[in-house]
């Protein structure tokens, strides 16, 4: 005969259930945001890095409704610290790292990744995933006008970029 599990066990193991379910139906729309930011590589390490801080502060969400936007926020973040800890090592060995040349036909995607963290992060939210500027105002803690304004001026900047590599 098994002994029955504490009540606060249970509800500990139904909200790490449901934290399961939920993450499982956002998990493939992660990767792709996350693969935009730090490529297809890194995507997966990013997403699990995601799962597993977003299930330990599962309990903060105070609005489960929200949790979709909650999650991509969490995974957003942690692409912009992985950049940053990238950046932070190539400032520390500049010399062990070549500069590969300039390819004569640059692509969108090459002039995208070269956009500054912030700017890619919402060109690539809007562009490659179609969220709102509202909704991305929401998940990067922007406001609306912020958020389009900064979109406006990366696409801007692009332009004129594709613009000089047609020359």
């Amino acid at each position: 005969m098994t002994e029955p599990r504490p009540l606060s066990a249970t509800r500990a193991d139904e909200a790490g259930a449901a934290y399961d379910a939920r993450f499982e139906a956002a998990r493939e729309r992660l990767v792709r945001i996350c693969a935009g930011f730090v490529g297809t590589d890194a995507a997966e390490d990013v997403v699990h890095d995601a799962y597993l801080r977003g299930r330990s502060r599962f309990g903060q969400l105070r609005d489960v409704d929200l949790f979709e936007a909650w999650l991509t926020r969490l995974a957003v973040n942690l692409c912009v610290n992985r950049h940053r800890s990238g950046r932070r090592l190539r400032d520390l060995l500049p010399s062990l790292r070549p500069m590969p040349a300039a390819p004569r036909d640059i692509g969108l995607r090459e002039l995208v990744e070269a956009l500054p963290a912030r700017e890619r992060t919402l060109v690539v939210l809007h562009y490659g995933h179609g969220y709102r500027f509202d909704e991305i105002a929401r998940i990067t803690g922007l406001t609306t006008v912020n958020a389009r304004t900064i979109v406006f001026r990366a696409r801007r900047r692009l332009a004129e970029q594709l613009r000089e590599a047609d020359r």
